[in-house]
């Protein structure tokens, strides 16, 4: 009786898989060819604002802040896939900057997520953009290499997709970073050259003079031969001969006192030891105003101007 009643158990176990089998094969190709079709519209956006999850953190900022953005990253490559555009990667990166604003790489990065993609920017994305970038200037104020992006960014890709009026104040605004990226010391050997075009972009927009002051300040830094002779030939059709030679004085008597110093260290290590002094014979307060004394090369470069006496009349 016992083995009757098993065996019945089994046939109907095996029946009603079958069957579940057979509905399977009948419903599943009409959902799945239902499933292909479906494709996601929008996006939700879950996190707080920005000031309350610096709070809910509950003092793992930079744990949350890696986390964060390490999502972001990969739901763009996702979301480039399907040929659509992360809608809040601007929220997103806000979120990060709140939680740790020293964070270089979503500053670094801006303008991949929230411009770059599969569908055209609107103007909303380059102005959010933007506001990361200054954003990440005010946090990292001697990052050389987000100064160069920053300004890249806002001089040519932003410069170019935002309106027509505002066009050129996005292009001066961009050659201001460029040429701040200039002054900073770095081991990037491309970002001299970016000073050049800073200064096209300076005269572009009538700035001739902030255009001849940014490749001054390039002279004063820069010791590579080649960006020395880009520069010089560009302020030789800017400058008079006057002030060429003025100019080409100063270098030299900047150069000689390096070589007679300290000939072996590059110029910003000069800069930042300073001219020559002999401590013995200065010391002291009265002797701090001898030319001989000076401290600084911003003092140095005062009387040296000084010393060559009023322009000709």
């Amino acid at each position: 009786m016992n083995e009757t009643v098993a065996r019945r158990q089994d046939l109907t176990g095996a029946l009603v898989a079958l069957v579940a089998l057979a509905v399977v094969a009948v419903v599943r190709p009409p959902l799945a060819a239902t499933f292909h079709e479906l494709r996601v519209t929008s996006d939700v956006y879950p996190l707080p604002p920005p000031e309350p999850l610096v709070v809910a953190s509950l003092g793992y900022r930079s744990a949350l802040a890696d986390g964060i953005f390490a999502n972001v990253l990969v739901s763009y490559g996702i979301h480039f896939a399907e040929k659509r555009r992360l809608e809040f990667a601007g929220q997103y990166i806000d979120a990060v900057n709140a939680l740790d604003p020293t964070f270089r790489d979503p500053y670094r990065y801006a303008d991949t997520l929230v411009v770059l993609g599969p569908t055209p920017a609107r103007d909303a994305d380059y102005v959010k953009a933007r506001q990361i970038f200054e954003r990440g200037l005010e946090n990292r104020p001697y990052d050389t290499e987000l100064w160069n992006t920053a300004g890249q960014f806002t001089a040519y890709l932003g410069g170019a997709g935002v309106a027509e009026a505002d066009r050129p104040a996005w292009r001066l605004a961009g050659a201001k970073m460029l040429a701040r990226a200039c002054e900073l010391a770095s081991g990037n050997d491309n970002i001299p050259y970016h000073c050049i075009a800073a200064a096209r972009l300076f005269e572009g927009a009538g700035e001739r003079d902030a255009a001849i002051d940014s490749l001054k300040r390039l002279l004063a830094v820069t010791d590579d031969p080649q960006v020395e002779q880009l520069a010089l030939g560009y302020l030789g059709k800017r400058l008079s001969e006057r002030e060429q030679s003025e100019q080409e004085q100063r270098r030299k008597a900047f150069r000689d006192a390096w070589k007679a110093d300290l000939p072996s260290v590059s110029k910003d290590m000069m800069l930042i030891v300073g001219p020559r002094a002999e401590p013995l014979p200065c010391a002291g307060v009265d002797r701090a105003g001898d030319d001989a004394c000076v401290a600084s090369w911003r003092e140095w470069g005062r009387r040296e101007t000084a010393a060559e006496g009023p322009p000709p009349t």
